[in-house]
């Protein structure tokens, strides 16, 4: 862009702290920001003293508010393993809590009202703090839990005489969970206030034209990215020895189709003994699932496992001979860039905005069992056919990196400094 620019960038979650691909599509872009002058200051709910971000500040908003942690190095200790587990309501971005001690521990929230939403409302109290003690050009929002907190940054910005723009990065919308209807206007309320839209993907585009009335032309697209690098090779797992192997990575949601993944398992095992599959992941319908399968003598056909770390992550996609994802709506799809980096092919839904930068997936209608199940035997039978396939996809996403994503986002940020600075 020519000069330093400052971003007071706000984000729900940064690895190894993360629940989903947000965290890691937040890391690629801000390093790939730091390469191009951009100066980022990022907010988290919360910043452990085991996590370190090197090319970039990273500021704790529950550090800012009233009552907020300060515990010792027990309490500490007990706050990140609640946070591992995946309960903690200030990591669990897309989890709206309720008053329950299972979702909301008093660490953070001693002298504070909980009630729902209470995790988006005291992030944004932070966040008002800090954009009191810093100079911006800009404020940067990642999906729904930051919208408020950017809105509140812009006036505190406007108050200091600074005319800031807000950028709303749209990730997933509540048209592709379907969870409720006060985080739907929460979503409209943050696009209709930012002053230009970031989508994932043209798919996304859409719907945000569609479902949210937003003038298409306020909206850019810059498709998430990919880290290029070298990646280990791990030694065959024992159960591929025996077995080809089918692979769900996600959250258990609705969103993400499990449902349908199950029914795939069924199809499939039932005309093929020797084929394993694999549900690695947590969420809402996780036990539903677990049932489900049971009920369709899936016993020891289906595998499930909680989310694992990103340590073990490549050497679970190397597991695999396929790849799965049925998802009802994606707005892009990290994990099958993530599979493809790792030699297995892709099966995805065509409900995805990753078909629009990969050609070379097969994608199916999520819904369609029958024709999904075919792909998924095309490519245990063929092997060649197969290889082929991600040596090609391959190809492709090395054109994918964040540094690509970044030079846009430049160029969004730049438009919009420059729209704001005459209005």
């Amino acid at each position: 862009m020519g000069n330093s620019i400052n971003i007071l960038m706000l984000g729900w979650e940064l690895p190894p702290h993360h629940s989903g691909g947000l965290g890691r599509a937040c890391e690629g872009m801000t390093k790939g920001l730091s390469k191009r002058e951009v100066a980022v200051s990022f907010v988290l709910p919360k910043v452990f003293k085991n996590a370190t971000y090197s090319w970039m500040d990273v500021h704790d908003a529950s550090g800012y508010i009233a009552g907020g942690f300060n515990g010792g190095a027990k309490e500490e200790q007990e706050c990140l393993e609640f946070v591992i587990r995946h309960q903690c309501a200030l990591m669990r971005g897309y989890f709206a809590p309720m008053h329950s001690g299972e979702v909301l521990c008093k660490l953070c929230f001693k002298g504070s009202n909980i009630a729902e939403f209470s995790h988006v409302d005291l992030y944004a109290k932070g966040v008002m703090e800090i954009a009191r003690r810093r100079s911006f050009h800009a404020v940067h929002g990642h999906d729904w839990m930051t919208y408020p907190a950017a809105i509140l940054a812009k006036k505190v910005a406007a108050k200091a005489g600074r005319n800031t723009p807000f950028i709303a990065h749209v990730h997933a919308t509540e048209i592709d969970r379907h969870d409720g209807s006060h985080i739907y206007r929460i979503e409209k309320e943050g696009m209709e206030a930012a002053d230009r839209i970031v989508a994932v993907s043209n798919y996304t585009k859409s719907i945000i034209a569609k479902y949210y009335g937003i003038d298409p032309n306020k909206i850019s697209v810059v498709h998430n990215g990919i880290e290029p690098r070298t990646i280990e090779k791990y030694p065959q797992h024992p159960l591929k020895r025996r077995h080809k192997v089918v692979l769900f990575i996600g959250r258990v949601t609705y969103q993400k189709g499990p449902d349908y993944y199950v029914r795939l398992a069924k199809k499939v095992t039932d005309q093929y003994d020797n084929v394993k599959f694999l549900m690695v992941g947590s969420g809402d319908m996780q036990a539903s699932m677990i049932e489900l399968a049971a009920r369709e003598n899936l016993t020891g056909k289906l595998l499930f496992s909680s989310w694992i770390g990103d340590d073990m992550i490549d050497a679970t996609y190397q597991m695999a001979d396929v790849f799965v994802m049925p998802s009802v709506s994606e707005p892009f799809g990290i994990v099958p860039l993530e599979a493809i980096q790792n030699g297995t092919p892709v099966v995805v839904s065509r409900n995805s905005g990753v078909i629009e930068v990969v050609r070379h997936c097969i994608a199916v209608d999520f819904w369609d069992i029958d024709k999904m199940a075919e792909a998924i035997v095309i490519l245990l039978k063929h092997e060649g056919h197969a290889r082929n396939m991600v040596r090609k996809a391959q190809d492709e996403i090395e054109k994918l990196t964040w540094d690509v994503a970044a030079e846009k986002l430049c160029t969004v940020y730049g438009d919009a400094i420059e729209e704001t600075s005459y209005a």
